[in-house]
């Protein structure tokens, strides 16, 4: 069975479909975007290479019969969905940058704007296809920058399988590389490949000096109307290699008037050194024309620093580096949903960087004297968008910063939008071009960039924002979701030691009776509310005290009234939700975290099962227990508000210095 690139995909997004299918979602429109949040090894941007894939990927959906789809969606529950998959065309419209364009982090490198179900099957494969294609581009783009010699892409061998090794090579091509050995790339792209020969040619006319040179005496023979590299460093370079080459030069006639070319590859040893040596022997044979090449693990670092030792290189081949985009094989691009029947949505995270833009979007380049100046992204059709298609005077803020603008007048720059329409309809509209045309397209795009933007170690920023409206939109439903966030939190109330020895024992703290008044006047007042205790639960002999070397009177001994939680609060208890610390004679313990119920649970695995969110704490003592308590609350991820009045401390000034420490660490006080 020839495999169809469209169902390379996850399990869960034909769960998911079954689901928009039964539910009668599936026709809903809606808007994805691909796009990428952090661009790797040190660059701010990234090179686009994958799009013709992806819109080749799209137009085999619906190509394959009901039983293929069987296979891995077995059973009668999936009968009706089999079939609606069998007939399911994409009839959506698709937006893409074209291949060779720079792109930046968070700008949509793709826009699929279609049925639900036909959008939210694309994603997997056409991530598959756009990280690994991205990925080797913008490597290739890395090493290419490194020089200003040509770069040949000859990884194909290490890549991680054949179609990455033929899609790699097409990517390398267009980030900058004037060549590849991948010969399907040049059947599919029309590219000339490119090649030489191997260590095994040479030493297959036996293992001497004299058969090296037989080995290029044939090859020049066999290959008279083409380039001609002869590897050098089998056996030595300086001693053998180079002086065979020469001479077997020399014996075909091949001189400065060869029109094909011809060199000699280093591939191993002192690059640097070898190459000067051996310009050195060939200029004095009269062959200064005669190319260097270098392979042998290079990347853009090596290049460089060759570049800086003045190695007489004339090109380079790189493999492994730019095939697999070692260092940074996994390219970040993810497909995220912004838009469901006209109405933006968005993806709200944990970590800030993963807080995706939403609607329906656009990115103008905007150019100024012959530069790229910024990048700026739009919901299609809002103010700042129609601004720019009118050419009029546009202000550009800073996301993070609205204090930090740039203005752009009216005649005195240029915009382009960078994502056009691919696919219209369920029809490709995008026009389709050679290699070349999309090599000499990124050239021109990198040629526009500043020199300081182009560096491979610490660039320097380019900007690149949204529109007001964008911004708007975003921080609109952010808040929306935050407030109906809190209002559905499921929230808690920690009572710690309101036991009697800190309330008229030996240990009476100040406040003590009026704080668990407040404490019960806060549970009468939030029923739906669990609560949970944490008590002091101390032997007769335990080391905090002073009759053991420690700082305390004997105080909450198990077994004691002292150790009894109030009366008024005592009935609110449960076996399941009341922890105990100081239980080791030999331990102290301060926090909450640090006790366990008799099933041996702690608080914080309680609380979890609970689902809580939000914990209220009142208790005793401010300067101790309780603010070791929030603070291991507030460590563990939960948002903590203090309840001040149903507070008792040791020490007034104590308490008054611990409140204000937990203030500072972003403890609500109420």
């Amino acid at each position: 069975m020839m495999l169809n690139n469209a169902y390379c995909s996850d399990k869960y997004q034909y769960t998911m479909g079954k689901s928009f299918f039964e539910s009668g979602n599936a026709e809903r429109r809606a808007v994805f975007n691909l796009f990428y949040r952090t661009a790797p090894e040190n660059n701010n941007w990234a090179v686009v290479s994958g799009t013709d894939e992806v819109i080749e990927m799209v137009n085999s959906l619906g190509n394959m019969p009901e039983s293929f789809f069987e296979k891995f969606l077995p059973g009668d529950e999936y009968a009706e969905f089999r079939k609606y998959l069998s007939a399911m065309k994409f009839t959506g419209n698709i937006y893409a940058m074209k291949e060779g364009e720079i792109a930046f982090p968070k700008e949509p490198v793709i826009i699929v704007e279609a049925p639900l179900v036909q959008a939210q099957v694309l994603e997997t494969p056409m991530l598959c296809i756009m990280n690994h294609q991205m990925a080797v581009a913008t490597k290739a783009s890395r090493v290419t920058r490194a020089t200003s010699k040509p770069v040949s892409e000859f990884g194909s061998r290490r890549a991680h399988g054949p179609w990455a090794a033929t899609y790699g090579a097409k990517a390398a091509v267009i980030a900058g590389c004037a060549s590849t050995s991948n010969v399907l790339t040049e059947v599919l792209y029309g590219k000339p490949s490119t090649g030489t020969m191997a260590h095994s040619f040479i030493s297959s006319f036996g293992c001497s000096v004299e058969g090296e040179f037989r080995a290029f005496d044939t090859y020049i023979k066999t290959h008279m109307h083409e380039g001609l590299t002869l590897l050098i460093d089998t056996y030595d370079t300086l001693r053998c290699g180079i002086r065979n080459a020469i001479k077997a030069f020399r014996a075909n006639g091949i001189d400065n008037d060869y029109p094909y070319g011809y060199g000699v590859r280093l591939d191993s040893g002192d690059l640097a050194y070898l190459s000067i040596e051996c310009r050195k022997m060939l200029d004095r044979a009269g062959m200064t024309g005669c190319k260097i090449f270098a392979t042998n693990s290079l990347d853009e670092y090596l290049i460089s620093d060759l570049e800086k030792q003045g190695a007489r290189i004339d090109c380079y081949g790189v493999g492994d580096a730019i095939a697999t985009a070692k260092n940074n094989p996994c390219f970040g691009n993810v497909y995220k949903l912004v838009e469901i029947d006209h109405q933006p949505v968005l993806k709200r995270s944990e970590d800030k960087i993963k807080l995706i833009n939403p609607g329906f979007q656009i990115t103008y380049r905007i150019a100024k004297a012959g530069l790229f100046r910024a990048d700026v992204t739009c919901i299609r059709g809002d103010s700042l968008s129609r601004k720019i298609e009118r050419g009029e005077t546009i202000t550009i803020r800073d996301e993070y910063d609205s204090n930090k603008y740039t203005t752009f007048y009216k005649g005195t720059y240029k915009a382009k939008p960078l994502q056009e329409k691919a696919i219209d309809g369920g029809k490709t509209v995008m026009e389709r071009r050679s290699l070349d045309d999309k090599r000499t397209y990124y050239l021109e795009n990198l040629s526009r960039l500043g020199a300081s933007e182009k560096r491979l170690i610490n660039p320097h920023y380019y900007k690149v924002d949204i529109s007001d409206t964008l911004y708007d939109t975003k921080m609109g439903l952010l808040d929306n979701i935050i407030k109906e966030i809190d209002s559905k939190a499921i929230s808690a109330h920690v009572v710690v030691d309101m036991l009697y020895d800190f309330i008229d024992g030996t240990m009476a703290c100040h406040n003590g009776q009026k704080a668990a008044v407040a404490a019960r006047a806060f549970i009468k007042a939030h029923p739906e509310m669990p609560v949970l205790f944490v008590c002091d639960h101390h032997p007769a002999d335990h080391s905090s005290f002073k009759d053991y070397g420690g700082i305390w009177p004997m105080h909450c001994i198990t077994g004691t009234r002292g150790a009894e939680i109030e009366e008024g609060l005592a009935g609110y208890a449960t076996e399941e939700l009341t922890f105990y610390k100081g239980e080791d004679a030999g331990t102290e313990q301060y926090s909450g975290f640090e006790g366990a119920n008799t099933s041996g649970e702690t608080l914080d695995d309680k609380l979890q099962e609970l689902g809580v969110r939000r914990v209220y704490v009142s208790g005793i003592a401010t300067e101790y227990c309780i603010k070791a308590t929030c603070s291991d609350l507030l460590a563990a991820g939960y948002e903590v508000c203090l309840l001040t009045d149903a507070l008792a401390y040791v020490d007034e000034d104590g308490h008054e210095k611990a409140i204000a420490e937990m203030d500072g660490m972003g403890i609500k006080m109420l």
